[in-house]
């Protein structure tokens, strides 16, 4: 029986170094066509570090996450990432994007589960990980403590992390009825990264809801509609206000 032994990171990093062109080159160069929505030209790029090293995780990962985000190639991401796993049993970021596919596109809860609670232990200074998994606590468990503990465990990770405090908002704004704590949060969120739709959606429906305040409501709507045309809710919530400024 032959036996075969998967080398180390550090061996596969000596060895890369001495490659013409390095994996991480071609990663670099498929980051750089994908920003410019030059979407062919990263795929190559991505191929060609996964050719160059078959066994290097951070090619797969990479590629996997185009293939979800760009792409929409559900079943490819899942399989790269699935390959990332496999060379690198302790690639943390690769399991929080298998479980971030997994809850989004496979409703496969057990499973993100699995793979966001791995990612945390490998790595548990991970805002982003401990907001998605509050998100399926909260979205699909209805488990409004423990989803709470992780966005509060989100911020602490990373106190710029805006998702974090969005989501914090909405759920102090729905489940705990604490108006000026979701207002808060949903302002720090805004303040973070002023381009985060869903935060001006959020504080405006806060706004037009709770506080009684249309005319602010309306500036935070039209503030996510210019950000996000497609947010629909968005234009629902507007109608709805105009209807009522009209009467």
């Amino acid at each position: 029986m032959k036996y075969f032994r998967l080398k180390n990171m550090s061996e596969r990093s000596s060895e890369r170094e001495n490659y013409p062109i390095a994996p991480d080159s071609y990663i670099t160069i498929g980051n750089h066509q994908s920003q410019r929505g030059n979407y062919p030209s990263a795929l190559a790029a991505y191929d060609c570090a996964v050719r160059l090293d078959p066994s290097y995780a951070k090619s797969y990962n990479y590629r996997g996450s185009f293939k979800y985000a760009s792409l929409g190639d559900i079943q490819g991401a899942l399989a790269d990432f699935d390959l990332a796993v496999r060379f690198d049993p302790d690639y943390a970021v690769a399991y929080a994007n298998r479980g971030l596919l997994r809850y989004q596109q496979l409703g496969d809860i057990p499973g993100a589960l699995a793979d966001l609670n791995l990612s945390i232990v490998l790595n548990p200074y991970d805002a982003s990980t401990y907001t998605t998994r509050g998100l399926i606590k909260y979205d699909i468990l209805d488990d409004v403590e423990y989803a709470l503990a992780d966005y509060d465990s989100a911020i602490e990770s990373d106190p710029n992390f805006a998702p974090a405090y969005n989501c914090r908002g909405l759920l102090k704004n729905v489940k705990l009825m604490d108006i000026s704590g979701a207002l808060a949060d949903y302002d720090r969120a805004i303040e973070l990264d002023p381009t985060l739709s869903e935060a001006y959606y959020n504080r405006g429906t806060l706004k037009h809801q709770e506080l009684g305040d249309p005319v602010a409501a309306l500036t935070d709507y039209d503030r996510a509609i210019s950000l996000a045309p497609n947010l629909a809710a968005a234009y629902f919530a507007r109608s709805l206000l105009k209807r009522n400024l009209q009467r």
